[in-house]
């Protein structure tokens, strides 16, 4: 598995992002986020006929294509990867397609709110990445952050509001949006030159709300680093890391990691999903996408806790279980299979 240094500094800002409300660290104390309270026709993205696309920036848009079988005839594997597309679908409202390699629509918070700031039709995040830029500009480190603003953004689904919906399907409040621009290295040096943004989101839901009408999604922590030479105040940045974490009512755990710069890769991880693999249902995944290589390596564990006592001595500390999914090695996997060419991840 591989593992790298920046995904680590990443896992970190959202761990200190949750738990105490994030830092404003940095040489600008200036934070300009506000209250953001939006009302649209739907949540539901889609690709219009005269518009922008959307769907080519959604957060799993490349791994549900990455997870098509290179040979349309080996059908085992095309199981396999209708039964990990169907859980994603679950998690996060995909609409498949009819050739049932992508999907036509979706409907969450995470791809949501990165289409509303990529679209600078709303002041207050203009206002946030224009500051950000102007750092960049100066080479000053500083952050946007709602909540150590105690700012507020909620947005509202009209329809889903008039059809009487769970409030956990009408109503989406973001308890962060945070970009951080940090021109140095954690040693000082300069040159690193690197933007960093969290997104999360906790469902509220209203008494007397019917569970089982209720979206999966309860909760997500999605954290980004971008290019800071390459950061723009307008339209769609392209990350080169990302981790995005996913809780739900009855699915167990999803996370996603994506390397856009060195491995080229995707992984995902699903702890306790329910998702059967063959003949087996176990309770840890691991799917590891390599793009360059168009090969798809499928790790599972059921029962193996992450660490374990490798030597009998309560003294010692407990070591990585290699039977754990998320440790496995080359060799360990129970599924592998060649999958379509991806250009775009090459």
């Amino acid at each position: 598995m591989r593992n790298h240094q920046l995904f680590l500094k990443l896992s970190v800002l959202c761990a200190v992002l949750s738990g105490c409300g994030g830092s404003d660290s940095g040489d600008s104390a200036f934070n300009p986020a506000n209250d953001v309270d939006l009302v649209f026709s739907t949540f539901d993205l889609e690709d219009l006929t005269g518009k922008p696309a959307n769907l080519k920036h959604t957060r799993f848009y490349d791994a549900y294509l990455g997870l098509e079988p290179a040979d349309a005839g080996d059908t085992a594997s095309k199981a396999l990867a209708t039964a990990l597309r169907n859980h994603i679908d679950a998690f996060l409202g995909h609409t498949r397609n009819d050739t049932d390699t992508g999907f036509v629509r979706v409907r969450n918070p995470l791809d949501l709110m990165n289409q509303v700031v990529a679209s600078t039709e709303v002041d207050n995040f203009n206002a946030g990445r224009q500051y950000i830029s102007g750092l960049i500009d100066n080479g000053v480190a500083g952050t946007y952050n709602t909540r150590a603003n105690g700012a507020s953004i909620r947005f509202v689904d009209q329809a889903a509001t008039s059809s009487g919906a769970p409030l956990a399907n009408r109503q989406w409040i973001f308890d962060t949006l945070y970009w951080n621009y940090t021109p140095q290295g954690a040693d000082g040096t300069s040159g690193f030159e690197k933007v960093f943004r969290v997104i999360q989101y906790v469902a509220r839901n209203g008494a007397g709300d019917d569970a089982a009408a209720t979206q999966q999604l309860t909760s997500l922590t999605s954290s980004s680093q971008f290019d800071a030479i390459q950061f723009s105040s307008e339209g769609y940045n392209a990350a080169e890391f990302t981790i995005a974490s996913f809780a739900s009512r009855s699915l167990g755990d999803m996370e996603l990691r994506q390397d856009f710069v060195m491995d080229k890769t995707d992984t995902l991880f699903l702890k306790n999903s329910g998702v059967s693999l063959g003949a087996e249902t176990p309770d840890c995944i691991r799917v590891e996408l390599d793009y360059p290589l168009s090969r798809v390596l499928i790790y599972t564990s059921d029962g193996e806790p992450i660490n374990h006592d490798d030597d009998g001595d309560p003294q010692t500390p407990e070591v990585d279980n290699p039977a754990y999914c998320g440790h496995q090695q080359p060799g360990d996997e129970a599924h592998s299979y060649n999958t379509i060419t991806l250009a775009l991840r090459q």
